[in-house]
């Protein structure tokens, strides 16, 4: 794919020395990543266990069964500890090796929650897990909650808050930008809020239904006891060395990058740096206080980070598979580096090539890229006026202003109606946005049927205003459905403006241009009419030349409000239709 694109070899020859040694790096973050869904997974299961517990003790043990036949089979067990084990090792590797601790808060909440689990989860696998394994103690929900209610509840709750909160942060770092993300969202939202709150009344119902039956367990054997106090002791020793042992690797760790030799990272319009051999540019943008975006915060998962290096190449250390990765995927010239994965070995300069959008961002805020913009399939509608320039040259400019003013008041008022947004109007027209939620048959219909409103509007204007017109108002109208970035554009995010980008409003704008050559008033394209769900069966279809994507896009052409009306009053699912020859 390189080959194509400007200095390719440059690029293919920088990526091509040395690459086994960045393998570890993608594995490590994938081990990481997949061990850490695969505890997601125990920890919402647990959860939904402690949920149906407001429908009782019984019902909690028969999930708890099911839920057995997973996590307590060999198979299950395995994947379970061996998970547990890689990602603690592998997250506590990630954070010896931190260069800085100045961090967003999203980040910092996640390591210090990570970093809690092993403290409040402890004392309830040794009196579970491990007293049921060795010693035979009864694990059913009814003997542990017996010992939990109320003395320990408050200390099971913050175990459920701070391992759920964990999870969730991760999954959404590790995911937000997956394609199908944004699609589940809304629903995984509602599974966010709801799960723990319902596994907190679960929890509380049952644990006070345990002490109403008044059946407590059989009591610990004296042998039961002991064993139970040596484990206790031998694992919160070990937990006691393992903190002791992290930490005197982040001190080994920051005395050694004291003592190691500087190097200076010079940034075009912000100066020079000095920091330690092998720190990121990333990290030193953060120990600095240097505004550097990072929407996935360093991982190597997006591109926001990335610096245009202005020394010669050769000062550069080799791009990891992670890095090599996301730079192929944006087709970046061998000058662009990620930020977040480039750790120089000599003096060097870059620019950043993404700026922080908002007066008050700096390097630490990290505002998330979709309070910015996202990408959402959206329809998009182009309006535009005919003959407006032969208007103005006829009629007195009060005249044209009461037109303008009323026919755009309506017309945004059909938008709006069917939950669409006005994002600018330019002269004689306007361009229209229904992208709610990102459901594209939603956006599609609305669209329509706000096309049909403004038929009827212009339709109204005629008959009021037309004695007063040198000619009839008419209007040309496309449509477009298809992926589209939806973007806030100005310097405060809570003043900036909505507006739509992308190859699906020069589409759109295209079906509208259109309109002048077909004789018609109205162009949907083939996207939007699926999309609609509406039928278009008998309307004739154009194939619409995209000059500016260089691309053919079939679209169907109705003459007048009339045909829009016919269309609009269907149901039925439109079929894909071969476009005529034009």
């Amino acid at each position: 794919m390189s080959a194509s694109l400007p200095g390719a070899g440059a690029e293919d020859s920088l990526f091509s020395q040395r690459p086994a040694p960045g393998r570890r790096v993608p594995v490590e973050r994938s081990i990481r990543l997949w061990s850490g869904v695969v505890l997601f997974t125990f920890v919402a299961t647990h959860l939904l266990n402690h949920a149906v517990g407001i429908f009782g003790l019984d019902a909690m043990d028969t999930v708890q069964e099911w839920r057995w036949h997973v996590w307590k089979t060999a198979p299950g067990a395995m994947l379970l500890y061996s998970s547990a084990v890689a990602h603690i090792l592998l997250a506590l590797k990630r954070i010896v090796t931190r260069q800085t601790w100045r961090m967003p808060i999203d980040e910092l909440i996640q390591i210090v929650f990570g970093l809690l689990i092993p403290v409040f989860v402890i004392n309830h696998i040794l009196q579970t897990r491990v007293a049921g394994a060795y010693y035979g103690a009864d694990e059913t929900y009814g003997a542990v909650l017996w010992g939990l209610w109320p003395s320990s509840a408050l200390w099971q709750i913050a175990l459920m808050g701070v391992a759920w909160t964990h999870g969730c942060v991760g999954i959404h770092h590790a995911f937000r930008h997956r394609p199908w993300y944004r699609r589940v969202r809304l629903p995984a939202l509602l599974v966010v809020a709801l799960l723990p709150a319902l596994a907190i009344a679960g929890f509380i119902s049952a644990g006070r239904e345990v002490h109403t039956l008044g059946r407590p367990p059989a009591p610990p054997t004296p042998e039961m006891e002991a064993g139970m106090a040596s484990a206790s002791m031998k694992v919160y020793g070990g937990l006691v060395g393992a903190g002791a042992l992290a930490l005197a690797v982040i001190a080994f760790g920051a005395a050694r990058r004291r003592a190691a030799r500087q190097i200076v990272i010079n940034y075009r319009g912000r100066g020079p740096v000095r920091v330690p051999r092998g720190t990121s540019v990333l990290e030193a943008s953060r120990i600095y206080g240097i505004p550097h975006p990072s929407v996935c915060g360093g991982r190597g998962r997006c591109s926001t980070c990335r610096v245009h290096v202005l020394s010669p190449l050769s000062k550069l250390p080799e791009p990891n598979v992670t890095e090599r990765a996301m730079l192929a995927r944006i087709s970046a010239q061998p000058q662009v580096r990620l930020g977040c994965q480039l750790r120089p070995t000599d003096n060097i300069s870059v620019r950043i090539l993404m700026p922080v959008l908002g007066r008050k961002a700096s390097a630490l805020t990290e505002t998330a890229g979709e309070d910015w913009a996202v990408q959402r399939d959206a329809t998009v509608l182009f309006f535009d006026l005919r003959a407006f320039n032969a208007m103005t040259r006829s009629q007195l400019p009060y005249e044209i202003a009461v037109l303008v003013n009323r026919l755009f008041t309506e017309m945004k008022q059909a938008v709006e109606h069917y939950d669409g947004r006005v994002d600018n109007f330019f002269g004689d027209g306007f361009v229209a946005v229904f992208d709610k939620e990102g459901d594209a048959t939603f956006g599609a219909r609305g669209a329509l049927m706000a096309a049909g409103d403004m038929a009827r509007v212009v339709e109204t204007l005629n008959r009021e205003m037309g004695s007063a017109l040198p000619i009839p108002i008419r209007a040309g109208v496309g449509i477009h459905t298809g992926p589209t970035i939806i973007a806030k554009i100005g310097d405060d995010l809570n003043q900036a403006e909505m507006m739509a980008l992308g190859p699906t409003v020069t589409i759109a704008a295209a079906m509208q241009d259109a309109t002048r050559e077909a004789l018609v008033d109205y162009i949907v394209s083939e996207a939007a009419a699926l999309a609609s769900g509406f039928s278009f069966s008998g309307i004739p279809t154009r194939a619409i030349v995209v000059d500016r994507l260089d691309a053919s896009i079939t679209a169907f052409a109705l003459a007048d409000g009339r045909a829009l009306f016919s269309v609009i009053g269907a149901t039925k699912s439109v079929e894909r239709a071969e476009p005529e020859a034009v």
